[in-house]
């Protein structure tokens, strides 16, 4: 029997074979802001000559903290998201009556800025079936390679010598640079280059390199080995922890609860569906430009923007070089992720594969009846998510007996707000373009959460890149 692929947010007709999956249901915080020109803050800026003290410019999380900080400060604010939603490359959604997350997810306590939005608003977690797997499993070539106590101690001892100079290259995860020479000649190769210098075994040399595509969402060779060492110092330089903070906690009620949350927080009204065509510092302000030729004046903008798609916008003065050629270029994270739902329980597993087209398969929940899986591939090329036949397939590589029933997806590559998933940085990229991708431009700060230290690309790093522009902003405007 043929599965019925739901993709890319398309209606379908209800089956047991399809599932309804409307846009409607999938937008993020819709009934408490407001949308187009209709919008209005209703609140001025106490500044002659500006609209509104501060304009931020784009919707995930670095936009929402920069400008729940901007109005807590005191100053007027207005957000403008070009999307219909709330929330960038997290979004909370609807999967036949399951709630999944077709973007960012995971949180943990090793992530200090939106671990302390989670305690300050008290909202609850819940762990990921597959962070604590049954079974696990190395596919290679087609070969399934059960992962058994004494296989995991391997793969652990791999993981620990790739890292064994970790410590004394990047001694400060969230100062990456603070070891200056060190960091720049790691940055200057790949992650997989790195293993190549290693005495390793096969099993060793494969679970690596499975595990740098599935963390760059690309190809491995495509993200530096500075950039890997990033991410295992930041979950602690000790392999379970890093684990747990990448796959093993989310929020019970979604990554939307907390965007909403934290939008009531400040009474933060937004403009959705307001793309921004320009932002220019004239001096004593700045004026941003919406796609529909409106001009608002401001004291200051914060731009929050994925790094893929800030080009997009004509600012004055220009961006700097650099970061034009960054984003033209793109970042590595350019693969796809698939939320899967399976007949009946057919496991608690975690596999990771070589040679597939998906990379890795993990278990989101384990119900009754069904089972809900989320898979990861570093090549949208590899895998057509339309292609119901195609799904199943690559499905049973990781689950032989799988019978799909659906599956979920969105285009991040295709889709003209993000051109990416999560920022990984190229080989050399820290060399050539780090200085430039940290400069506020006179009026125009930048609050990306594709830049920065520490979980630069995940929720974290963009809290984190949010209030931090808004501290600048304070500092800008007295």
């Amino acid at each position: 029997m043929t599965p019925t692929v739901a993709p890319n947010l398309a209606s379908a007709t209800a089956s047991r074979r399809q599932f309804v999956v409307g846009v409607s249901s999938l937008l993020a915080g819709k009934a408490v802001l407001a949308s187009g020109a209709a919008a209005s803050t209703g609140r001025q800026s106490a500044v002659r000559g500006h609209d509104v003290d501060v304009v931020v410019v784009g919707g995930g999380f670095a936009g929402v903290s920069a400008a729940r900080d901007s109005m807590k400060n005191g100053y007027s604010t207005l957000l403008l998201e070009a999307r219909d939603r709330l929330g960038g490359r997290t979004w909370t959604a609807d999967f036949d009556g399951d709630q999944v997350e077709l973007g960012g997810t995971w949180i943990h306590h090793t992530q200090p800025f939106v671990w302390a939005e989670k305690e300050r608003y008290g909202l609850e977690i819940e762990e990921t079936p597959a962070a604590v797997a049954d079974a696990g499993y190395l596919i290679v070539d087609g070969e399934r390679i059960r992962l058994t106590e004494a296989r995991y101690v391997e793969t652990y001892e791999a993981w620990r010598r790739y890292h064994a100079e970790a410590r004394w290259i990047v001694p400060r995860a969230w100062d990456i640079l603070h070891n200056r020479d060190a960091a720049l000649a790691a940055d200057r190769i790949s992650a997989t280059d790195h293993i190549e210098r290693l005495e390793l075994s096969s099993l060793q040399r494969n679970y690596l390199r499975a595990v740098i595509a599935i963390m760059a969402n690309g190809q491995p060779e495509t993200m530096s080995y500075l950039e890997l060492m990033r991410w295992h110092l930041a979950g602690g330089g000790f392999l379970p922890t890093v684990e747990d903070s990448v796959a093993r906690f989310k929020l019970k009620r979604g990554t939307r609860a907390l965007l909403q949350t934290m939008a009531a927080d400040a009474g933060l009204e937004a403009r959705l569906e307001t793309p921004v065509q320009s932002i220019r510092d004239r001096g004593d302000g700045a004026v941003v430009v919406t796609g529909a030729g409106e001009e608002i004046q401001c004291r200051a903008v914060i731009c929050c923007l994925p790094m893929n798609t800030i080009a997009d916008v004509a600012f004055d003065p220009p961006l700097a070089a650099g970061v034009v050629e960054a984003g033209r270029q793109r970042h590595a994270g350019a693969g796809f992720k698939l939320l899967l739902k399976a007949e009946g329980d057919v496991g608690n597993v975690a596999t990771y594969a070589i040679g597939e087209p998906i990379d890795c398969v993990m278990t989101y929940k384990q119900a009754a009846n069904y089972t809900l899986l989320v898979a990861f591939g570093k090549d949208p090329s590899d895998l057509d998510v339309d292609d119901g036949d195609a799904v199943q397939r690559a499905l049973r590589a990781h689950v032989p007996r799988a019978e799909l029933i659906g599956s979920m997806s969105h285009d991040w590559n295709g889709d003209r707000y993000s051109r990416g998933t999560w920022a990984v940085y190229r080989p050399g990229w820290v060399t050539r373009h780090y200085d430039e991708f940290q400069q506020d431009r006179g009026r125009i700060l930048f609050g990306s959460g594709d830049h920065g230290e520490g979980w630069r690309g995940f929720i974290d790093g963009a809290i984190g890149g949010g209030i931090r522009a808004a501290q600048r902003a304070k500092s800008l405007l007295g």
